[in-house]
Formats: structure tokens, sequence, C-alpha cells
């Protein structure tokens, strides 16, 4: 045996383990294991479908792509505070509750997005 079939064949077991690395991994939970909140975290709010908010879930509350920085995840906020703050909608009591709920869920998204951020937890 040729020292280029060795290698091809040592190269073709390290690839096959490492697949079935990524199958195991996948099957486990992949990596929403490590998006979505634990019960008692930081971040953690049940939603309305029964479920825990994941960081997806914030930065889609913030309209920014997921993955986006702190810079543009704070200009966001700005931006959604500006819109939905509770004393531009101070006319009508019922959009003043909708909108007061609505600026709390906005600074609870940005406040889970900045530690995730900054400390690498939510």
């Amino acid at each position: 045996m040729s020292i280029k079939e060795r290698f091809s064949r040592a190269l073709r077991a390290n690839l096959n383990g490492l697949l079935d690395a990524v199958v195991e991994f996948e099957n486990s939970g992949g990596l929403k294991q490590y998006l979505d909140p634990i019960p008692g975290e930081i971040g953690y709010q049940a939603r309305s479908s029964g479920g825990p908010k994941t960081l997806r879930d914030y930065y889609a509350n913030l309209e920014i792509p997921f993955g986006s920085d702190l810079h543009t995840a704070k200009e966001s906020y700005k931006r959604l505070m500006r819109k939905y703050h509770p004393d531009r909608h101070s006319e009508s009591p019922e959009m003043e509750a909708l909108a007061t709920d609505l600026s709390q869920e906005i600074t609870r998204a940005f406040q889970a997005i900045e530690s995730y951020l900054t400390t690498g937890r939510y």
C-alpha cells in the first residue's frame, strides 16, 4: 500500500468520525440547547405559546438580524422606544396600555441582548 493510499484512508476515517460526531450533536439538541435559556436564569420569560423566550426572539423583538452587534441593538432599541413609548400614545387608555406592554417587552429584549453581548449570558 502506498503512502497516498494510507493518507487517503486515514483522512476518510477522520472525516467519517467527524460526521458521526456532528450527527450525534444534532440528535442531542444541537445549538438550540445553547441558545434557549434555562428556567430561573435572567432572560427566561414564558411565551404566549408556552415556551421560554430565546435569544432569537429577543433579536426579532428589536427587529434586527440574529447576531447583530450591540451598537445595532442599541440603535434599534432607541428607534422603537421613540415609536412606541407610552407617553406618545396617552390619548387613549387602551393604546397607552398596549404601548406600555410593548415598550416593556422591547426593554426586556434589549437588556437580554446587551447582557448576552457583554457577558455571554442572558
